[in-house]
């Protein structure tokens, strides 16, 4: 995973009524769309998913751990997986291609050019946050005693 960030979740419910409530939020097929709010994997101790309605969304995938005193926590790494930032690579030499084509010795186009990618960096970044805030909300609305600690 690329630009990952890791966190430390302690819930009051048990592992399995959490795995449960995600589970049943899992988008399975059109059949059971209506308020569903993920997809991806659910197994025994982790899960991998993504939140519906972006293909871009980040990947939030977790496991459960014992921790010094002997508790179950949760694990969680969100971030993009290689084959997403290999696109936006692609993306980003494709507008480079584009300015190094366009260039005929006037400077006026480049500029314009580095503000159309920066706004795409800063859209991604903010996105990013948004949809970890989004997650992080679920899991409050299902736990209200659920703890998020931030690790490096």
């Amino acid at each position: 995973m690329f630009f990952k960030s890791r966190y430390i979740l302690e819930f009051s419910k048990p592992k399995r009524e959490v795995l449960e409530n995600i589970e049943k939020d899992i988008f399975q097929g059109f059949s059971n769309y209506f308020g569903k709010s993920f997809t991806g994997k659910i197994s025994e101790n982790e899960f991998k998913i993504k939140l519906m309605g972006g293909s871009d969304s980040p990947t939030f995938k977790g496991n459960f751990i014992l921790n010094r005193d002997n508790e179950e926590s949760f694990e969680l790494s969100v971030g993009f997986e290689y084959y997403e930032v290999l696109l936006y690579l692609v993306f980003l030499s494709f507008i480079l291609l584009l300015i190094i084509k366009s260039y005929d010795g006037n400077y006026y186009l480049i500029p314009i050019y580095l503000a159309i990618l920066g706004f795409i960096i800063f859209s991604g970044y903010f996105r990013l946050k948004k949809e970890k805030s989004l997650f992080f909300d679920y899991l409050k609305n299902f736990d209200r005693n659920c703890k998020i600690i931030h690790i490096k």
